[in-house]
């Protein structure tokens, strides 16, 4: 191979964590590859979308952004889409001049609003197009984006069975691109603990609902609260920034105040963000929402109560948490069926039988990919 080759590649994806994450995953993945330390590739990057709130995350890796405007298609709301088409050809024009003025060797799709107009622009210039797949069903995006894709990465096995066969031979199981930080310096449980100030001996149930928060999910804490205190565990609930105030009040209101029930082992937090690592190797289980993010706690093996969000396009939740329920590695809660007395019978179940946690433990270890990242970032290299 030629010494200093030079690689241009353009991630695309819209402007979510569960986009963007995966993205800078990939680019720290690439810098660290050993082709690129000893200098026989020289790789350089730039991203096409809308990064929304993590502009900041691509200036601080010297990502180049250039935006565009965000179009988004639904399965079953023609109106909706009929309004959303001026934006779509809009940002396609946007899309067909950026990637004519930067001439990427490959673009790489994370999926999302912003990514389908790139693509196909990028299939304009006859360009290598490769996608990812967070999820067990594939959005509207990956199966409109997969005719131009030369490969498909999936996260979950399930989603190649929903793709059509001549797709279907595109695919490569390679689980959720992760940061490799995250995964790196890991504390003990014991230092984790003693790191967010709670009782390293204690039982640790850790409350996700998403970037966002959950009010749903708060209800459903808030509602159960003295019977989950009763066990004597400890609890960190990230409420969501914009759903804190209302959880503290309901907090107060219903037990005098927000500082006397962390007394007996709640807290409650707007988000958890730089102690992120701290807070899921803390945990004995984590409850949460169904996304990308399950591939997180299963890189670290921690038991989880998944409830799906409802509302999740294609229902991709539920059938996120079917798969990693199959796997063996979580309980799955529906909306539709949870009630306080089946959340703590369900806590009581797991609390009380350390066989069954160790064993979902190890299954969501097996069930995770840690090394998507890297995997997926040597591929980038060789494709062009």
């Amino acid at each position: 191979m030629l010494k200093n080759k030079k690689i241009k590649i353009m991630l695309v994806g819209g402007g979510t964590a569960g986009h963007i994450n995966p993205l800078l995953a990939i680019y720290a993945a690439t810098m660290k590859l050993e082709k690129v330390k000893n200098g026989e590739i020289s790789p350089c990057f730039i991203y096409v979308g809308n990064p929304g709130a993590f502009t900041d995350k691509f200036n601080e890796s010297n990502i180049p952004t250039k935006k565009i405007v965000s179009s988004k298609l639904r399965r079953y709301a023609f109106w909706d889409n009929l309004f959303e088409l001026p934006k779509f050809i809009f940002s396609f024009l946007q899309s067909l001049w950026y990637v004519f003025l930067e001439k990427p060797d490959i673009v790489f799709s994370k999926g999302g609003p912003s990514s389908l107009a790139p693509v196909i622009a990028a299939r304009f210039f006859i360009i290598t197009v490769i996608i990812h797949e967070s999820d067990a069903e594939p959005s509207i995006t990956t199966k409109l984006t997969a005719p131009f894709a030369k490969k498909i990465f999936l996260a979950f096995e399930d989603a190649r069975e929903r793709l059509s066969l001549k797709h279907q031979k595109k695919c490569v199981i390679i689980g959720n691109p992760l940061r490799l930080s995250f995964l790196e310096d890991l504390p003990s449980q014991h230092t984790a603990k003693i790191n967010l100030g709670l009782n390293p001996k204690k039982f640790l149930i850790v409350i996700i609902g998403g970037s966002q928060g959950s009010q749903r999910i708060n209800n459903l804490i808030i509602e159960s609260l003295p019977q989950i205190l009763a066990l004597d565990i400890q609890v960190l609930h990230q409420t969501g920034a914009k759903l804190f105030k209302e959880v503290s009040e309901a907090v107060s209101s219903n037990f005098g105040s927000l500082k006397k029930i962390e007394s007996s082992g709640y807290r409650a937090t707007e988000f958890f963000n730089e102690n992120i690592k701290d807070v899921l190797v803390a945990a004995d289980i984590i409850i949460s929402r169904a996304g990308s993010s399950i591939f997180e706690f299963a890189a670290l093996g921690k038991p989880s109560i998944l409830i799906p969000l409802p509302e999740s396009a294609q229902n991709h939740q539920l059938k996120n948490a079917l798969s990693y329920e199959h796997a063996g590695a979580c309980i799955m809660l529906t909306e539709d069926k949870i009630s306080t007395p089946l959340f703590i019978e369900t806590l009581k179940q797991l609390i009380t039988n350390p066989s069954l946690l160790q064993k979902m433990s190890e299954s969501a270890k097996k069930f995770a990919k840690p090394e998507a990242s890297r995997q997926i970032a040597a591929e980038l290299l060789e494709l062009p």
